[in-house]
């Protein structure tokens, strides 16, 4: 949401802490858009797909952070899967 930017970004690091800690966790980026800072794209690694898909879509912090968002987020994430092809 416009002018919410702060409160989501807040709300993101504080997820991120406790997301870190899970299993399987190997990394998250955050980016904003510098032409729009509601724009937020987080960009997620972990070693388990299927773990990420089913058991940590489950946990407690991240079902409390999807009830909470409703206030500083637009709507739910667009959400898509990349295989890593190659590094140059």
């Amino acid at each position: 949401q416009q002018n919410k930017n702060v409160d989501a970004i807040v709300a993101l690091k504080s997820l991120i802490n406790e997301v870190e800690k899970e299993e399987h966790f190997v990394g998250i980026k955050m980016y904003v858009d510098p032409n729009d800072n509601s724009n937020i794209l987080l960009t997620e690694e972990w070693e388990n797909e299927t773990y990420f898909k089913n058991d940590h879509m489950k946990t407690e912090h991240l079902q409390k952070f999807m009830n909470e968002s409703a206030s500083f987020l637009a709507g739910p994430p667009e959400i898509s899967y990349w295989k890593f092809n190659s590094s140059y």
